[in-house]
């Protein structure tokens, strides 16, 4: 069996069995296991044939580089604890099983945990796009395909260096290219040393002690939205309070069987002192312990108690505030009280309300204390969110678990925004959604006392309760990206009415490179060639040897971030999205061939392959999308994976003008001899004709639709089928032109390929020419990044090339 893995992890020569590692060095697929400690070890305390590595953290930078360095094999193993782990039967076997797929990042698993001599289950959660919170319960094992794992350190590059926070920035970057896999298998057993209840941990990312780690973490979360495209800037829109409301304030407590607690929580309310008129709203949900009496009473005493009972049953926390403020009796502030705590003093509701007037924002959220029945307090005492700031606070909240209480909401807008009918998050949902758009007002004294007692919420869940809440917040957070993400590109210039020549000249004006090299195409040096009536250009490009040098083998394909990834981008380049079923985003290409020239890239990263999509039409939509919204006469192209792709990893389209390809300028002499291969009268009697077309340096395929941007399926499939398919290769190999003529006239032209490059390509000496043929080549011009091949290239080293690579 192949030793295919590399380990690391944390030792302690005190304290970690060696059991564990003895798993680990049995084990058929372990090449190398690196020891991670803070202070060397002498050598008799380094079990044999261990390497110890000296770290400064386990989580630091200088960790994760040091780690990338040693991993040699691949598939890399990280273990993060030092204490024992116990591997299941074939659990390394299975870890590799998923990680050979190829779109997988990392992987995790299901596992068991030793908590007080007992073994018990463990299952973890699904990754989606929302699971950005740093506490992400991986579990504490691990694995990574080496090259995945490289690609996330070069991100990391261009971050500060972090102490205790790069493996948390490390999984955001990989998480942004490939998946991070959940095997659903209790593949180890891991002892836990944590054994406080949920109610306990959940507010570790606020304790005072941990204020540099979360500083760091909100560094790297930050970076990471700006590189999805979910990033906002500081939120000023202030809201004007005209809107008419007999009052001004209205507390909301909703309620079920609280008959122990429900008492306090009105006298709460009916003690404050305002200089503004005010109600309660108790939408008391169907109790059935004596809390709805309870209620009646004070509602029959003080009339400004509205008793709420609901006509539907299914109604959560989130129904029953619905249902209390749409009520007309609803004031301008709704604000939160549940139905077992209590304000703090009588000026609670005061405070809240002018900090709506003075700041203008359409949320506030105070500060609390955690107590008991007697009002004693409890871990982790206050807990006031000062992590929140004006400039970024917004951001952050998507990475947190919470933003704070009492919560007070602008009425209409919390009418239109709505409260999830849900009892776990609802307040979460909501402080996303107001600080996507408006301004939060913050409290930082105590408000509000939150009093825990056995069986309330959060003190003390199941691992299955608490994945489940995890799983709600984390889609809570996906929804929220996504709705920042649309927000930022509806702003964003490149979605209003871009003309082509508008967006071209923005990215040139604002982007220096792309300038430089735009301009450069001024002073090219071409060269013509007349073959056989067809006239050819040779074009001397230095700034092409990226494209033309560039190793397109697996192993450095692998091993390069992918430029055409969004969140890879220069942060000076634009795009402008086009939606075609599937995500696509036109930029301009810094290192043109022709003025003008873009990329077309899927906002998806999968492979460089047009023959699984024909049904989809994309060549023939982008035509359509360009006439109607960029600018007429531009055609678009494609480059196979093996047919002067750069980029073969990733699903792209070029376009540039049709001006400027040699062979469209040619094409009504081409026609005149092509041959009709075949025709289609389609289902809606548009005519599809296809012709063979031999007197161009080489052989060309059109197929040529009157009335619509579409090909026959039928005579595509037909030539298709007639191309030879490489082992390996999932379509056969050819360029493709798609344009619109100047009869309205859909053409598709497939230039079908063998070679991707030619042979002078490898040789040696005077024999060698660096040239590799892409579309644009195929099309008659053909680009040369070095001198001397511009200078030497004869005519019959031209046909020879042709003649290597055309099928």
């Amino acid at each position: 069996m192949k030793k295919d893995i590399t380990c690391f992890m944390p030792y302690s020569h005190e304290c970690q069995p060696n059991r564990t590692l003895e798993a680990f060095m049995r084990h058929p697929r372990v090449a190398h296991i690196y020891l991670l400690v803070q202070s060397p070890l002498n050598d008799e305390e380094i079990p044999a044939p261990c390497t110890q590595l000296v770290v400064e953290d386990l989580f630091s930078t200088h960790t994760s580089h040091q780690i990338a360095a040693h991993a040699d094999t691949p598939f890399l193993l990280l273990y993060t604890k030092s204490q024992s782990l116990e591997l299941g039967y074939m659990a390394l076997e299975r870890l590799v099983d998923y990680a050979s797929t190829p779109d997988t990042g990392m992987v995790y698993a299901d596992h068991y945990q030793w908590i007080k001599g007992e073994r018990k289950a463990h299952p973890v959660i699904d990754y989606q796009l929302g699971s950005v919170r740093d506490d992400f319960d991986f579990g504490s094992l691990l694995l990574f395909p080496t090259n995945r794992f490289l690609q996330g350190i070069h991100q990391l590059e261009t971050q500060p260096s972090y102490n205790s926070s790069a493996l948390y920035a490390l999984r955001l970057s990989i998480s942004r290219m490939f998946r991070l896999v959940h095997i659903r298998e209790y593949l180890y057993t891991e002892i836990e040393e944590d054994t406080r209840k949920s109610g306990e941990k959940q507010f570790d990312y606020v304790d005072p002690r941990n204020r540099e780690t979360q500083i760091e973490r909100e560094a790297a979360f930050t970076w990471h939205l700006k590189q999805i495209g979910a990033y906002l800037p500081p939120v000023t829109r202030e809201i004007n309070f005209q809107d008419e409301f007999e009052t001004e304030a209205s507390v909301i407590i909703p309620v079920r069987n609280r008959v122990r607690t429900i008492e306090d929580a009105i006298r709460s309310v009916l003690e404050q002192e305002t200089s503004f008129p005010f109600n309660l709203i108790i939408a008391d949900n169907h109790s059935t312990d004596g809390t709805s009496e309870i209620i009646a009473d004070y509602a029959n005493r003080y009339p400004q108690l509205i008793h709420l009972i609901p006509e539907q049953t299914d109604l959560g926390i989130g129904g029953c505030w619905n249902l209390a403020v749409n009520h007309p009796a609803c004031g301008r502030f709704a604000i939160q009280l549940d139905s077992d705590d209590l304000y703090s003093g009588p000026d609670t509701l005061q405070r809240i309300v002018d900090k709506f007037h003075q700041e203008k924002c359409a949320m506030v959220i105070g500060s609390y204390r955690m107590t008991d029945f007697q009002l004693n307090t409890l871990p982790p005492g206050i807990i006031d969110h000062k992590e929140w700031t004006d400039t970024n606070g917004h951001n952050n909240a998507l990475r947190i678990n919470g933003l704070g209480a009492p919560r007070a909401f602008y009425t209409p807008l919390l009418r239109d925004i709505r409260v999830p009918n849900t009892s776990y998050g609802e307040d979460y949902a909501l402080g996303l959604a107001f600080s996507r758009t408006y301004r939060i007002g913050r409290i930082y004294d105590v408000l509000y006392l939150c009093r825990r007692w056995e069986g309330n919420s959060d003190a003390a869940l199941s691992i299955e309760k608490t994945n489940q809440n995890n799983s709600y917040k984390d889609s809570l957070r996906t929804l929220e990206i996504k709705k920042r993400q649309e927000l930022l590109r509806q702003s964003r210039p490149d979605n209003q009415a871009w003309t082509g020549p508008d967006f071209i000249q923005s990215q040139l004006a604002s982007w220096e490179l792309a300038r430089k090299n735009h301009e450069a195409l001024k002073q090219v040096q071409t060269r013509e060639l007349h073959i056989d009536g067809n006239t050819l250009i040779i074009q001397f490009n230095p700034a092409r040897a990226i494209s033309t040098l560039a190793k397109l083998d697996k192993a450095s394909l692998e091993a390069r971030p992918c430029f055409l990834c969004l969140e890879n981008k220069p942060a000076e380049q634009e795009s402008i999205r086009i939606n075609l079923d599937e995500a696509f985003d036109v930029r301009i290409n810094p290192y043109p061939i022709l003025p003008g020239h873009l990329t077309i890239s899927s906002e998806k990263h999968q492979w460089q392959t047009l023959a699984d999509k024909n049904e989809r039409q994309l060549p023939g939509r982008l035509v359509t999308w360009f006439n109607e919204h960029f600018a007429p006469g531009y055609t678009i192209f494609y480059n196979g994976a093996k047919c002067g792709a750069s980029a073969l990893d990733h699903f792209h389209f070029q376009a540039a003008q049709q001006k400027d390809i040699p062979f469209i300028r040619q094409w009504d002499r081409l026609m005149e001899s092509a041959c009709l291969t075949g025709y289609e009268v389609q289902a809606d009697n548009t005519l599809c004709k296809g012709y063979r077309i031999d007197n161009f340096i080489c052989p060309i395929q059109a197929f040529i639709t009157e009335g619509k941007a579409e090909t026959s399926l039928r005579l595509l499939k037909e030539f298709l089928e007639t191309l030879p398919l490489y082992p390996g290769e999932t379509e056969p190999r050819y360029n493709l032109f798609a344009w619109t003529d100047r009869q309205g006239n859909y053409v598709a032209a497939y230039f079908p390929r063998t070679a991707h490059r030619p042979s002078c390509y490898t040789a040696e000496g005077d024999e060698c020419i660096m040239v590799s043929p892409g579309a644009l080549d195929m099309s008659g011009l053909l680009v040369v990044p070095r001198k001397e091949d511009y200078d030497k290239i004869s005519e019959n080293q031209l046909l020879q090339i042709y003649n290597e690579v055309s099928l």
